[in-house]
């Protein structure tokens, strides 16, 4: 795919309306900076840094999504949750049930859920099990090539909550 390929159809894809991701072109018309409104993350990228651009659709959800593939092996996807990724295991193992994909609302549902389930005496494992994920999430953004920090930081007060608490039988 050539990237003047690649920019006509993320362009499109992200002037669309209600998009969940928009697109501003650099002035040297060679990439653009992606940027997810709901959140503030945003990812600069550089057209002929992209070899693939596919727009699929999925029977579980309504809206079609954008997948984009970097030379570099990355994947990122434009969905209607905003930005999509594989989740990373790396710093945390093989975890069940973790879903093939993740974004950002994602995150925040998960922090949110930990905060309620350490309010309740005996939960810490199940506590525990969400922010494994939340880690693998944060893993995969990065790896992705979108700014987490913010994140960390939440995960970071989480994690001090927790070993407070410790693990209870």
């Amino acid at each position: 795919m050539t990237p003047i390929e690649v920019k006509a159809k993320v362009l499109e894809f992200a002037r669309r309306p209600f998009a969940a991701v928009a697109a501003v072109e650099d002035e040297d018309g060679r990439g653009a900076r992606l940027v997810e409104p709901g959140s503030g993350k945003e990812l600069r990228l550089r057209w002929d840094e992209v070899s693939e651009v596919e727009e699929k659709s999925n029977p579980q959800r309504p809206a079609p999504y954008l997948v984009l593939l970097f030379e570099d092996g990355r994947q990122v996807v434009l969905a209607d949750v905003g930005f999509a990724f594989a989740p990373s295991t790396a710093n945390t193992g093989p975890l069940p049930d973790l879903p093939a994909v993740l974004c950002f609302r994602d995150f925040r549902h998960l922090s949110q859920g930990v905060d309620t389930v350490l309010e309740e005496e005996g939960r810490e494992k199940e506590a525990l099990g969400a922010i494994l994920i939340c880690i693998a999430l944060l893993d995969g953004a990065r790896a992705a090539g979108l700014e987490v920090s913010r994140e960390e930081r939440r995960l970071d007060a989480l994690l001090r909550k927790l070993e407070q608490r410790g693990i209870r039988p």
